[in-house]
């Protein structure tokens, strides 16, 4: 169904809000332009989308930075904006569609098997410092050989020319998981590599259901009907019908070698890899495909795709137990490490319960930061007023020594890090001595009144 498909997304999207994709009708150099253009559209509010061509890859289009905007994310999810994120994603979690296997589709409108060569895909060099050519989009599908649940999962790809590719799996989740598994039953792992899809499965690959949940019924839950499959020619997985293009193959599991540096969202370039090697079985892909790239890096990106799925799932399951807290926020300024909570006037001790429950359902959060109702969580400087002025050094903090992370952390060793805990929370004696200083509702909103009449 092209309904399924990225170009259509695009299509639908140009014509509601044509000022949500920027369309260079030159030609970018193949290395570093396409990571500065996206940095500087970054500092608007909204990002539009990139929409270009490669210099010496004319005949194949690229389309980046989808996921730089906060609304069109929530927009995917449902109804009531950015505000109705939480609910809409609760609510597509309860309501999960299995997929279909149909018997062909336009990604398998050509399928290379012999003499593979990916040199000639528009593949980016982002920083001057990564190691080569990198896919930045590829999601990985791998299925579970003992109940055939799929799982999907972003992974940084490095060309090492002709059909091999250098691949990290740093997170060490489900797919990490599947390889383990895999290698001790002394075999490779059969994958499949989507390169281009319709943004509801790229929100399926960030979903963290349990490990015999199957991430395509979630991608079915947001597209409002099952999203249709093809099997793979060369593997025994299956992957969308209206995919841009995929690489069938495997990832060996005898074989290592270096992978890197890449610029992460740390905002570093880093080698730190488990080193691990893709080779591709099978390239199938549309006659006229779109190349979809994600800007790596601590870029928009690369970070709210993750981030609101995240945020919505830590904060619904805190609240089932915590429920005095009514927000979270992962902030682009900590990457995926650091989380704000926002949280009501609760029992002495409740804001504690609420950080360590955060850094068990996120162990890549290292810093968890907890401030009262009257804070803006999404305003860095709001948060760090809330720590400076309510916090209680040694007695509102705490620390967790030596808990584990992902290895991409800079200051991480062995997968080990300390973790710090603030409750920037007033305590009692203190809600009874200030009061903040805030205009009342009714004046701020004649205030904004006034100012739109004059065009602000």
């Amino acid at each position: 169904m092209e309904n399924q498909s990225l170009g259509h997304y695009l299509k639908t999207l140009e014509e509601r809000r044509p000022g949500d994709i920027l369309n260079l009708s030159d030609p970018i150099d193949r290395d570093l332009e396409f990571q500065a253009l996206a940095l500087e559209l970054e500092k608007q509010q909204y990002p539009p989308i990139i929409r270009t061509r490669v210099k010496g890859y004319e005949d194949i289009p690229v389309v980046g930075n989808v996921f730089a905007s906060r609304r069109r994310i929530a927009e995917l999810l449902g109804e009531g904006g950015e505000a109705a994120v939480a609910q809409n994603w609760v609510r597509l979690e309860k309501s999960t569609i299995p997929p279909v296997i149909v018997p062909e589709g336009p990604v398998q409108e050509v399928v290379e098997t012999e003499g593979i060569d990916l040199k000639a895909l528009p593949l980016l060099k982002y920083y001057q410092t990564d190691a080569g050519y990198y896919i930045s989009s590829s999601i990985v599908v791998v299925k579970d050989p003992d109940n055939g649940v799929h799982n999907l999962s972003y992974h940084r790809m490095q060309f090492k020319g002709g059909n091999k590719f250098g691949i990290s799996m740093h997170t060490k989740q489900h797919l990490f998981y599947e390889y383990e598994k895999a290698r001790m039953a002394g075999r490779d792992l059969p994958v499949a590599i989507i390169v281009g899809c319709h943004p509801a499965v790229s929100m399926g690959a960030v979903a963290r259901p349990g490990l015999n949940d199957d991430e395509y019924d979630v991608s079915g839950a947001i597209l409002g009907e099952p999203l249709q499959l093809v099997k793979g020619r060369t593997v025994d997985v299956e992957y969308p019908a209206e995919a841009e293009m995929v690489l069938e193959g495997y990832i060996s599991t005898t074989e290592h070698e270096p992978e890197g540096p890449f610029g992460e969202f740390t905002g570093f370039s880093t080698s730190r890899s488990t080193e691990n090697v893709f080779y591709c079985t099978g390239f199938a892909h549309r006659k006229n495909p779109i190349y979809e790239v994600t800007a790596p890096g601590r870029t928009k990106d690369h970070l709210y795709l993750a981030h609101m799925v995240c945020e919505t799932a830590a904060l619904t399951r805190i609240q089932e137990k915590v429920p005095w807290v009514t927000d979270l926020t992962y902030p682009i300024s900590g990457g995926d490490m650091q989380a704000y909570i926002q949280m009501k006037e609760a029992p002495e001790g409740m804001a504690k319960v609420a950080m360590t429950m955060l850094m068990g359902l996120d162990y890549m959060v290292k810093l968890a930061v907890v401030v009262d109702t009257d804070i803006d969580i999404r305003r860095d400087e709001e948060v760090m007023w809330a720590i400076a002025t309510r916090v209680r050094h040694g007695q509102d903090t705490f620390l967790i020594p030596d808990s584990f992370t992902i290895s991409l952390d800079p200051v991480s060793h062995n997968n080990l890090v300390n973790k710090y805990g603030i409750d920037a929370t007033m305590w009692p004696a203190m809600r009874e001595e200030v009061v903040v200083c805030r205009p009342r509702e009714e004046d701020t909103k004649r205030a904004r009144e006034k100012l739109m009449k004059l065009g602000y």
